[in-house]
């Protein structure tokens, strides 16, 4: 009965996760769209009609990204330099 009760929750959180992250995918785009019309320059609209893409390939190029860490005796400032 517990397990049950634990998938069924983790099932309704992942599909609220996916949700929220839909939306804000498109939002984002949105702000973009409107950013772009305000300084009267052309927006986010390569990827697909009208850029409804963009957002999915926004992401892919962030999932795609290389993690680059120097091998240099200041590795850990490399890190942490944003933070400070």
């Amino acid at each position: 009965m517990d397990q049950a009760i634990i998938i069924e929750k983790s099932v309704f959180i992942l599909v609220i996760f996916a949700v929220t992250m839909f939306f804000a995918m498109y939002e984002t785009l949105a702000e973009r769209k409107i950013a772009a019309w305000l300084q009267d320059r052309i927006g986010p609209n390569r990827a697909g009609p009208g850029g409804l893409f963009q957002p999915l390939a926004d992401g892919l190029k962030l999932f795609s990204k290389e993690e680059f860490f120097p091998n240099t005796p200041n590795r850990f400032l490399f890190i942490a330099g944003p933070a400070i």
